[in-house]
């Protein structure tokens, strides 16, 4: 019991420091980084979804921002909390699957080894975060479910499926797992095929239709969905070898996603500090494995030859508590304690990053405000409206006037009813697509790559698909 309590306080402080490190981090920005910016932009409005992603996220960063306002803290703050919600969820599914809360403390501290997850997640990522949250939340109602099928977890149940799939379209993976694995375990099947599971079909449908006859409705969404999908997953190289590229491509991603991890258990193990225990073919390990074999069918059915390792990140993460459950330690207690010591490490060095590329002179794009820009732009056309050219200059620019409506050429689902007798001006980053455009102003060396950028009359979207 006092061991219990001694990691909770500590998955508690860990949780804690990281939020406040996340939040701490924007202090030393001039600008937002992709994802926020996105993030800035998008909560301007409540739409029943946003371009190729779930509204969901959106929707809670626009809450946050009503109360603290539209500034950086409230989106690196929010951003921290659900970098700290992973960290307690999954603690608690490892104490849950595990049973020894020290070793349970190896599941968190070992996240520190998986680089997409501390630099990413801990600095940018926006929808993936939430959805390692609600996939972990999945597992912990799935291990619950397994011995309690009442009511109320299977309304718990639908709740968490409703959020994962409002969080991002990747947990169509898991589910899908999920379902496949009700052949091969039979405590699954007793879930799935529980009249019960009538309420939690019903709770999902319900949360996610209105966003569901959004994407599926006339406008068009889905075609633009999928290409936007097509073009973040298609080689441009066109070298591809169809199902050896992508297998290629995915064992490569999830190597790369967990080599400083195999280096530091196989390095323990050489040195006799770890063993290997006998696997338990539980329901957990049944979901893992066939968790791989989706996503080994998914990409070679579609031949996605480009993968990111963010996107299988929420996907695999929960399978750190697998690997730790799999291992025994000589001495768990002063692996628990090193891995502490290494995670607030890593969490202060994460903080101190940004001022030192500063100063060290590593060029970032967050150190280069976009005032020059806001400053011509409210100075010479405050009365117009302005079209940005993508979401990351949009955010940026409404950073600096969050009472401002500000457009970008890159929203897709930008409603017609916004259009309509725009009188504004657009930005342009590229010479070539000035032919036709009365070019109004220019500001030079503009940013990380000194670009020259053009301020040039809007005349509609003639030559783009971004305007719905």
């Amino acid at each position: 019991m006092v061991l219990g309590k001694i990691s909770l306080h500590r998955i508690n402080l860990l949780s804690l420091l990281s939020f406040f490190a996340i939040t701490g981090i924007t202090f030393f920005k001039a600008a937002l980084e992709l994802e926020d910016a996105e993030q800035a932009y998008y909560s301007q409005w409540l739409r029943w979804g946003y371009d190729d992603q779930p509204p969901l996220y959106t929707w809670l960063q626009y809450g946050v921002n009503q109360v603290f306002g539209s500034q950086k803290v409230s989106f690196s703050m929010f951003r921290g909390l659900i970098f700290a919600c992973i960290l307690f969820l999954l603690w608690q599914f490892a104490r849950k699957m595990i049973k020894d809360g020290k070793k349970a403390e190896l599941a968190i501290m070992g996240l520190v080894l998986v680089p997409v997850f501390i630099d990413f997640t801990f600095r940018r990522l926006s929808h993936t975060s939430l959805l390692c949250a609600a996939i972990i939340a999945s597992y912990l109602i799935v291990q619950r479910l397994i011995y309690q099928k009442t009511w109320g977890n299977y309304v718990l149940f639908g709740l968490v499926v409703g959020i994962g799939a409002m969080s991002k379209y990747n947990y169509v993976f898991f589910l899908a797992a999920l379902g496949l694995t009700l052949f091969f375990d039979a405590s699954i099947r007793r879930i799935i095929f529980n009249k019960k599971m009538v309420v939690t079909l019903l709770v999902a449908a319900v949360l996610f239709f209105p966003h569901g006859y959004w994407l599926f409705g006339p406008e068009g969404f889905l075609t633009e969905l999928r290409e936007s999908i097509r073009l973040k997953t298609e080689n441009q190289s066109e070298n591809g070898i169809f199902v050896i590229g992508p297998l290629f491509s995915l064992l490569l991603n999830l190597i790369g996603m967990i080599a400083p991890l195999v280096v530091v258990v196989t390095l323990a193990y050489v040195l006799r500090k770890v063993r290997f225990e006998r696997l338990k073919l539980d329901w957990f390990a049944k979901l893992a494995m066939t968790q791989i074999t989706v996503l080994m069918l998914f990409f070679v059915v579609m031949d996605v030859q480009k993968i990111e390792e963010r996107w299988l990140l929420p996907l695999v993460l929960p399978f750190m508590v697998l690997l730790v459950r799999s291992l025994g330690f000589n001495s768990v207690r002063k692996w628990s304690t090193y891995g502490f010591v290494i995670f607030l490490t890593v969490v202060g060095l994460q903080v101190l990053r940004t001022p030192a590329e500063k100063v060290l002179g590593i060029r970032s794009s967050v150190h280069f405000g976009f005032e020059p820009l806001y400053d011509v732009l409210q100075k010479d056309y405050g009365e117009k409206k302005w079209m940005l050219p993508d979401v990351t200059y949009a955010g940026n620019i409404r950073l600096l006037d969050p009472k401002r409506e500000v457009f970008a050429k890159d929203d897709f689902s930008l409603p017609k009813s916004k259009m309509v007798n725009f009188d504004g001006v657009e930005v342009v980053l590229e010479r070539g697509l000035l032919k036709y455009k009365r070019v109004l102003d220019s500001i030079p060396d503009f940013g990380k790559e000194r670009n020259t950028i053009f301020i040039v009359t809007f005349e509609g979207d003639k030559d783009s698909r971004s305007i719905k």
